[in-house]
């Protein structure tokens, strides 16, 4: 599970098991995140959080705004629903910009030693993929 910023820098990751559902793996990640903004005061959470349908999950959207977080995740097409199409062309224009996570997934899948897992030891493969982060963070800035 990949957290990145608006601009495809990655700010945090989890490495888990295949057969466990992502949108579990949600409220984790984000946890994982801290960005220095001030010195000594690190940001701990975004403001607007763009999934999508995949965690189209109630609990989720009153977790993340207990943490004062905007949820902007489409919701799942219900036969008879009109309020599901209003509201997914409200977050419409959020959810166009999903391209870069995309973006930076296959930046990280450049990496031939993260594409193919080689290694046994979840250590190693998740100490390459954060070089593969750190090498993406090299390249942008």
């Amino acid at each position: 599970m990949l957290c990145v910023d608006g601009t495809g820098i990655p700010l945090a990751f989890i490495l888990a098991s295949a057969n466990v559902s992502e949108y579990k793996l949600a409220l984790p990640t984000m946890d994982e995140i801290a960005v220095n903004r001030r010195p000594l005061h690190p940001k701990k959470r975004p403001d607007i959080v763009v999934a999508d349908k995949g965690y189209d999950a109630e609990w989720l959207r009153e977790a993340l705004r207990k943490r004062h977080i905007i949820p902007k995740i489409p919701k799942r097409d219900m036969k008879g629903d009109g309020s599901v199409d209003r509201y997914n062309n409200k977050i419409q224009p959020y959810y166009q910009m999903r391209w870069i996570v995309e973006r930076t997934n296959a930046w990280l899948q450049n990496y031939r030693r993260i594409t193919v897992r080689w290694d046994r030891n979840w250590e190693n493969y998740e100490g390459f993929i954060e070089i593969g982060c750190i090498l993406i963070c090299l390249k942008r800035v």
